[in-house]
């Protein structure tokens, strides 16, 4: 004859579970509104002329790799696009 133990969780641990999955919910919610706004204002930035674009250091090409990612923040794709292009001015 078998018997089957129970086992019994306390409801802290549940409750941790939650909370981890709460945070997480709140963490991508809040990237996907970061990345939103810095769409929005990589969108803006596309506005300008090449002058005011090349007042602050960036040109449309630039704009237009990031445009092209998707799945990246902008903000961080058009500081890693500046810098691959300042490091191949660099080396000529």
């Amino acid at each position: 004859m078998t018997t089957a133990k129970t086992i019994t969780m306390p409801a802290a641990t549940g409750l941790a579970a939650m909370t981890r999955t709460a945070a997480r919910s709140y963490y991508w919610v809040v990237k996907f509104f970061a990345v939103y706004r810095s769409r929005a204002a990589i969108r803006h930035l596309g506005d300008l002329d090449d002058h005011l674009l090349r007042d602050i250091g960036i040109s449309r090409s630039d704009l237009r790799v990031v445009q092209r990612s998707y799945l990246r923040d902008p903000s961080a794709a058009l500081v890693d696009a500046r810098a691959k292009q300042e490091a191949t001015r660099s080396t000529y």
